[in-house]
């Protein structure tokens, strides 16, 4: 089997199995998942009879990430076998061994059975009970992954700590097979925001500075009874497209749910999947403006889509808009809490900051910001009718 593999790919395979933890901390693009998947694919085969439970917080999260790079490396290798995989159960049988894919938005599935080895993907979203529920049933090689966005986290106390953990910290350099063109948007992170550079640059701890929103809190669900309520898309493709529920209640608060969150998506692809969480057509969709012919296509497949408000001042006022309300953030919705707790104002080299947020990772943000824009301009419109 021939694999072309990264510097993050040997290191956690030297790691193995002198550690019973091993914790990459990385940077964007840096190859964590990818590699990690492939490590486990060859330490599957080479000990056939083992389990393996890769772990997200949410269901669209595993899609949409870790399944499906571990389902293409497979493909490319041509040990991806359609009758190995249990679609049901989300397990896949190889080398005389199982793959568990699970989620914690599963309740069935919380805990899990007994299993030999653990990835945690994305360990930054889980909770310090949610690891011990998961850990206790493990009897070999944990391994977890995360961008460190976060200054305190039980996973620095609690694993990174431990005399048998393998601490791995990974940039964008470690990666040789990235396009030069997502390389140079790394890289202006330098000229944008020095916090923004440590953790996704460099791979290091972030601080909280200068953040946006700080009125906000997760909830269990969306709630049934809102005053208003629409869907905002950013539109992605190497960037993930990012669709949201947005709704406005007791003109106070506001209620956000992921529906998606995904890369790779044409148009074609978003609105094949739009009948998965758009049951009616008629409620309005506000999108980017910059995307005409994409707004225009979906309006012709029967959806009520309209371009966003942009001009001088609109995305601080989009902004300004958003900050009048208490937000409330469904805690299935992983990348719109990800994005919130990072979302922040640039600085200058003073330190002084400035009005107008750091343009990276902010795909869910921008969709809320054109929802609530448009719902603001609607309220006002009624005022003076």
């Amino acid at each position: 089997m021939k694999l072309q593999v990264t510097n993050v790919f040997r290191r956690n395979k030297e790691a193995w199995p002198d550690y019973q933890y091993i914790v990459n901390q990385g940077g964007t693009r840096s190859s964590k998942t990818y590699s990690i998947a492939q490590l486990f694919i060859v330490k599957l085969l080479e000990n056939p009879g083992n389990r393996l439970t890769v772990v997200r917080k949410t269901l669209p999260s595993l899609r949409s990430s870790v399944m499906r790079d571990f389902f293409e490396i497979l493909q490319s290798v041509n040990l991806y076998d359609e009758r190995l995989y249990n679609k049901t159960e989300k397990e896949y049988r190889l080398g005389g061994g199982v793959v568990e894919f699970m989620s914690l938005d599963q309740p069935q599935k919380k805990r899990g059975t007994k299993r030999d080895w653990l990835w945690l993907n994305e360990a930054n979203e889980f909770t310090k009970e949610d690891f011990f529920q998961l850990n206790i049933r493990t009897t070999g090689i944990r391994i977890l992954d995360y961008n460190p966005s976060d200054e305190f986290h039980w996973i620095y106390d609690d694993v990174v700590s431990r005399k048998d953990c393998k601490f791995i910290q990974s940039t964008y350099k470690d990666n040789p097979f990235l396009d030069k063109s997502i390389v140079e948007e790394i890289e202006r992170l330098k000229d944008q925001d020095d916090n923004y550079w440590r953790v996704y640059g460099l791979g290091e701890r972030g601080t909280a500075q200068s953040v946006i929103y700080t009125n906000w809190e997760v909830v269990d669900a969306f709630p049934e009874n809102c005053d208003e309520e629409q869907y905002g898309i950013d539109f992605g493709y190497n960037n993930p497209t990012a669709v949201l529920r947005v709704g406005v209640k007791d003109k106070l608060n506001i209620y956000i749910d992921e529906l998606l969150y995904e890369t790779k998506l044409t148009n074609s692809d978003l609105i094949s999947r739009f009948p998965e969480f758009i049951d009616n057509k008629n409620k309005k969709i506000k999108a980017d403006s910059a995307e005409p012919d994409r707004i225009e296509e979906i309006s012709r497949a029967g959806y009520w889509i309209e371009g966003c408000r942009k001009g001088k001042n609109s995305v601080k006022d989009g902004i300004d808009s958003v900050k009048r309300y208490k937000i409330f953030v469904t805690k299935r919705s992983v990348n719109v809490i990800k994005e919130i707790k990072s979302y922040k104002w640039k600085e200058d080299q003073t330190g002084r900051i400035i009005d107008e947020p750091v343009k990276f990772n902010d795909h869910a943000m921008d969709a809320l910001r054109y929802t609530i824009g448009d719902i603001e301009d609607s309220e006002v419109k009624v005022t003076f009718i």
